[in-house]
């Protein structure tokens, strides 16, 4: 944690894009040796490396209490859906101007990491797909089965599992903590209710996407009608 917060206030200070795509390589490199190394490590110590499965019998009580909730039919389903769609087109309408704002560039605590031009682009949305991988490899499957041969509480590991999670985005700053330990939380419920960890893998590499290619092209389009700069920028 200590290094990341170190190495990312360092990377934030950088304009020079040669820098900043050396600062993207030795991340990509250092979390996949890392996150992959601390899972196979985990699996070998929880006597899960082979066979592998991505969804271990130990984590069946935790999925069969979430399947055991009332299931809602489609009529109703259909009904939440139609509200729900008119309700976020009624909100949008209203709130049109504020949304604009919103969606305009800010120096938020992930800002930094934005590409700049079409290399920087490149790795970025390579370390999107290895914090796809990786970290939900290790977070969401490796550590809590670890942890549950240690303590006997899938409880207590997914918990602890699920909060390591948004420290390990300390760099981040509170903000960045708090939201990633809720979106930690909300893959585990993924992953739990549906057993399979390569959903739970896209699911984490889109928002990653979402939140460094798709949300600055559509605040740059609606801002000024321009392509993002990743996208027209030669290098």
């Amino acid at each position: 944690m200590w290094r990341d917060i170190t190495a990312y206030a360092r990377f934030q200070t950088q304009s020079d894009t040669m820098v900043r795509q050396s600062l993207y390589r030795r991340w990509l490199i250092e979390s996949f040796v890392v996150l992959v190394g601390a899972s196979l490590v985990s699996l070998w110590l929880a006597h899960a490396l082979w066979p592998f499965d991505g969804f271990p019998s130990a984590f069946a009580p935790a999925s069969r209490l979430l399947a055991s909730g009332k299931k809602i039919s489609s009529d109703k389903w259909l009904s939440i859906a139609i509200g729900l769609f008119f309700g976020i087109v009624l909100s949008v309408a209203i709130q049109w101007r504020r949304l604009k704002r919103s969606l305009s560039p800010q120096a938020g605590p992930d800002q930094a990491l934005i590409p700049r031009n079409r290399r920087e682009a490149m790795l970025a949305l390579l370390l999107s797909l290895n914090a796809g991988f990786s970290e939900e490899l290790f977070f969401r499957l490796a550590l809590p089965l670890l942890l549950f041969q240690v303590t006997g509480s899938l409880a207590v590991s997914f918990a602890f599992s699920i909060l390591a999670f948004g420290l390990a985005h300390a760099h981040y700053g509170w903000k960045g903590v708090l939201a990633t330990t809720a979106a930690g939380a909300l893959l585990t419920v993924y992953y739990l209710h549906h057993g399979s960890l390569l959903r739970v893998m896209i699911a984490h590499a889109v928002i990653d996407i979402v939140a460094f290619f798709i949300r600055p092209a559509i605040a740059d389009w609606l801002i000024s009608r321009k392509a993002p700069r990743w996208a027209v920028a030669a290098t």
